[in-house]
C-alpha cells in the first residue's frame, strides 16, 4: 500500500515537474535541442523519436509558446491563411466570395510587405499551430472557418499563445481576435426592406443551421418579422449547403411547402442565383411573383438576370483590419475584435427599382 501511494506521489511530482523543455528533454532522456526540434516537427529529428517526444509532451499537457517563441525568431514575412470551405469531397474551393475574399487578405498582406500561404482545412494537418508555426512556415494564422472548427482550433491557439485571428462574429468570452460582419443587422436589412415593399409571406433559405453567421442573419429575419407584427412559419424556413445547386435545390423544395411565398431572404448571393433559376423554372417571376434578397454582394450579383439585391460585406475592410490586428499580435500588442456594418445594396430582384 506505501509502495504504490509512494509511486503515485512521485508520478504526480513528474508531471508537475514538466514545466520547460530542460524538463521534458531529461523525461525523455535526450537534449533540450532535441526536445525542441522535435516539437517544432524539425526533419532533422527521425520520426520515431519526434513521436516519442511529441505524445510525452501530450501526456504532460507540456506546449511550447508560441507567442513568445514567434517573437524571438526572424519573421517568416508569410501569414497562413486556413480555409474550411463548405462543400462536398473531391469538390475544389471555388466559392465566389471566399476567391473574392482570398484576393482581398492577399493585397492586404501585399500592402503590408508579407505573402499569404493558403491552406484548405479539410486537407491541411489537423493541427494548425504545427503546420505554420511550429514549423516556421508563417508568422501567424488568419482562419476563415465555419464556427465550429474555429472553435475546436481556437482553445488550443489561445492557449498556446500563438498570433491568431479569425473571421466571424465575436463571442463574448473568446480569448482571440475576430473580425466579422454584424450579420443580424444584415438580416433585419433585407427582410425589413421587403416588408417595406408590400411582400407578406417572407421565406428564408440558409446556408447551414449550425453556422453562427448564418443563425445570425436568421435572427435578423426574425426580428424584423417580429418587429412587424408577423410570426416565423417553419414551413418559410429551409437549409441547405452554400453552393448554387443547393440553392436550387433547397427552392425547388419551399415551393413545395410553401408555394404562396412571395419572397425570399436567402443567406448567400450563390444560393440566392441558384433559387432564382429554380422559381423561373416553376414559372415564376422574379420579382414578380417572388422578390429575391441575397447576401454578400459578390462581384457576379450585378450581372445575373435580374441584378441581385443583396447585402454587402465589407470585404476590403475586413481583410485590412484581420492583416492589421493579427501583425499587431505577432509584435505582441493589443487587438480587440471588431464588428463591420452592412449595406444594402438595391437591385432588380426586389422588385423596388420597376416600381
Amino acid at each position: 500500500m506505501g509502495s504504490s501511494a509512494n509511486g503515485k506521489g512521485k508520478e504526480n511530482k513528474a508531471s508537475r515537474q514538466i514545466q520547460t523543455i530542460a524538463d521534458l528533454a531529461v523525461l525523455a532522456g535526450v537534449s533540450p535541442s532535441t526536445v525542441s526540434r522535435a516539437l517544432n516537427d524539425s526533419p532533422l529529428i527521425n520520426v520515431e523519436t519526434r513521436a516519442r517526444i511529441q505524445a510525452l509532451a501530450q501526456e504532460h499537457n507540456f506546449q511550447l509558446h508560441l507567442g513568445a517563441q514567434s517573437l524571438r525568431r526572424q519573421r517568416t514575412k508569410t501569414l497562413g491563411v486556413v480555409v474550411n470551405s463548405e462543400r462536398p469531397p473531391g469538390r475544389t474551393m471555388s466559392d465566389p466570395f471566399l476567391l473574392e475574399f482570398l484576393g482581398e487578405i492577399a493585397s492586404a498582406a501585399m500592402q503590408r510587405g508579407h505573402d499569404i500561404l493558403l491552406a484548405d482545412a479539410q486537407t491541411a494537418p489537423h493541427d494548425w499551430c504545427a503546420h505554420f508555426l511550429r514549423g516556421g512556415r508563417a508568422d501567424g494564422i488568419i482562419a476563415i472557418a465555419r464556427f465550429s472548427e474555429r472553435e475546436r482550433q481556437a482553445a488550443r491557439l489561445a492557449a498556446a499563445g500563438a498570433p491568431f485571428v479569425a473571421w466571424g462574429p465575436a463571442l463574448p468570452s473568446q480569448p482571440y481576435c475576430s473580425v466579422g460582419s454584424d450579420d443580424l443587422q444584415g438580416g433585419r436589412q433585407a427582410v425589413e426592406h421587403l416588408i417595406c415593399l408590400g411582400r407578406e409571406r417572407i421565406a428564408f433559405l440558409g446556408a447551414g443551421s449550425d453556422c453562427l453567421e448564418i443563425q445570425q442573419r436568421y435572427e435578423g429575419y426574425s426580428a424584423a418579422l417580429a418587429a412587424a407584427g408577423r410570426t416565423v412559419e417553419p414551413r418559410y424556413v429551409a437549409y441547405a449547403q452554400s453552393t448554387g445547386q443547393a440553392g436550387y435545390e433547397a427552392m425547388r423544395r419551399l415551393l413545395v411547402q410553401a408555394p404562396d411565398l412571395d419572397a425570399i431572404f436567402v443567406s448567400s448571393d450563390v444560393m440566392a442565383i441558384g433559387a432564382i433559376e429554380a422559381l423561373r423554372g416553376t414559372g415564376r417571376t422574379v420579382p414578380g411573383d417572388v422578390a429575391v434578397v441575397g447576401y454578400d454582394d459578390i462581384a457576379l450579383a450585378a450581372y445575373v438576370s435580374p441584378p441581385l439585391t443583396t447585402v454587402r460585406q465589407r470585404l476590403g475592410e475586413a481583410a485590412r483590419l484581420l492583416v492589421e490586428r493579427l501583425l499587431a499580435i505577432v509584435e505582441g500588442q493589443p487587438a480587440p475584435s471588431v464588428m463591420l456594418p452592412t449595406e444594402l445594396i438595391v437591385r432588380q430582384s426586389c422588385g423596388a427599382l420597376s416600381r
